[in-house]
Protein backbone atom coordinates (compact mmCIF):
# COMPACT_ATOMS: atom_id res chain seq x y z
CA UNK A 1 0.00 0.00 0.00
CA UNK A 2 3.14 2.49 0.62
CA UNK A 3 4.29 2.07 -2.65
CA UNK A 4 1.13 2.29 -5.01
CA UNK A 5 1.50 6.23 -4.91
CA UNK A 6 5.03 5.79 -6.24
CA UNK A 7 4.50 2.75 -8.42
CA UNK A 8 1.17 3.78 -10.47
CA UNK A 9 3.07 7.15 -12.02
CA UNK A 10 6.26 4.35 -13.36
CA UNK A 11 3.85 1.23 -14.49
CA UNK A 12 1.80 4.24 -16.45
CA UNK A 13 4.97 5.78 -18.10
CA UNK A 14 5.95 1.70 -18.64
CA UNK A 15 2.54 1.28 -20.85
CA UNK A 16 0.31 -0.56 -18.02
CA UNK A 17 -3.31 0.20 -18.32
CA UNK A 18 -3.93 2.15 -14.71
CA UNK A 19 -7.52 -0.43 -14.44
CA UNK A 20 -5.15 -3.27 -14.99
CA UNK A 21 -2.46 -2.00 -12.64
CA UNK A 22 -5.03 -1.23 -10.01
CA UNK A 23 -6.58 -5.04 -9.93
CA UNK A 24 -3.18 -6.33 -10.12
CA UNK A 25 -2.03 -3.98 -6.47
CA UNK A 26 -5.74 -4.92 -5.42
CA UNK A 27 -5.35 -8.53 -5.18
CA UNK A 28 -1.67 -8.56 -4.26
CA UNK A 29 -2.71 -6.69 -0.92
CA UNK A 30 -5.68 -9.13 -0.58
CA UNK A 31 -3.30 -12.16 -0.44
CA UNK A 32 -0.88 -10.25 1.34
CA UNK A 33 -3.21 -10.21 4.33
CA UNK A 34 -3.07 -13.35 4.98
CA UNK A 35 0.60 -14.05 4.57
CA UNK A 36 2.84 -14.22 7.70
CA UNK A 37 4.65 -12.99 9.32
CA UNK A 38 2.17 -10.12 9.37
CA UNK A 39 -1.28 -12.16 8.01
CA UNK A 40 -3.79 -9.81 9.91
CA UNK A 41 -6.46 -11.60 8.14
CA UNK A 42 -4.63 -15.10 8.86
CA UNK A 43 -4.54 -14.31 12.62
CA UNK A 44 -7.80 -13.22 12.90
CA UNK A 45 -9.16 -16.18 11.46
CA UNK A 46 -7.08 -18.45 13.17
CA UNK A 47 -8.61 -16.91 16.31
CA UNK A 48 -12.08 -16.53 15.69
CA UNK A 49 -12.13 -20.71 14.77
CA UNK A 50 -10.00 -21.23 17.83
CA UNK A 51 -7.50 -23.25 15.81
CA UNK A 52 -3.97 -23.69 16.63
CA UNK A 53 -1.94 -21.91 13.60
CA UNK A 54 0.49 -24.43 12.88
CA UNK A 55 -2.53 -27.04 13.05
CA UNK A 56 -4.38 -24.81 10.19
CA UNK A 57 -0.91 -23.78 7.92
CA UNK A 58 -1.17 -27.44 6.58
CA UNK A 59 -4.38 -26.92 4.86
CA UNK A 60 -3.61 -23.04 4.24
CA UNK A 61 -0.80 -23.90 1.73
CA UNK A 62 -2.18 -25.24 -1.77
CA UNK A 63 -5.02 -22.16 -1.37
CA UNK A 64 -1.80 -19.67 -1.05
CA UNK A 65 -0.71 -21.51 -4.28
CA UNK A 66 -3.84 -21.15 -6.02
CA UNK A 67 -4.35 -17.67 -5.18
CA UNK A 68 -0.47 -16.83 -6.30
CA UNK A 69 -0.95 -18.79 -9.33
CA UNK A 70 -4.19 -17.04 -10.20
CA UNK A 71 -2.58 -13.65 -9.61
CA UNK A 72 0.81 -14.35 -12.02
CA UNK A 73 -2.34 -15.03 -14.64
CA UNK A 74 -3.97 -11.92 -14.28
CA UNK A 75 -0.38 -10.65 -14.63
CA UNK A 76 0.62 -12.40 -17.60
CA UNK A 77 -2.83 -12.17 -19.69
CA UNK A 78 -3.97 -8.60 -18.92
CA UNK A 79 -7.12 -9.31 -21.09
CA UNK A 80 -8.88 -11.05 -18.12
CA UNK A 81 -8.85 -8.65 -15.83
CA UNK A 82 -10.01 -5.89 -18.28
CA UNK A 83 -12.59 -7.76 -20.11
CA UNK A 84 -15.08 -6.92 -17.66
CA UNK A 85 -14.12 -2.80 -17.82
CA UNK A 86 -13.76 -2.67 -21.50
CA UNK A 87 -17.38 -4.44 -21.82
CA UNK A 88 -18.60 -2.14 -19.76
CA UNK A 89 -17.41 0.96 -21.30
CA UNK A 90 -15.18 2.45 -18.55
CA UNK A 91 -11.80 2.11 -21.24
CA UNK A 92 -11.03 1.46 -24.65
Amino acid sequence: MVLVPVLFPIAVRMGVDPVHFDIIQTAAVGIGIFLPPLGVGLLMAVKFAEVPLYRQSKSYWPYLLALWAGLMLIICVPELSLMLPRAAGYIR
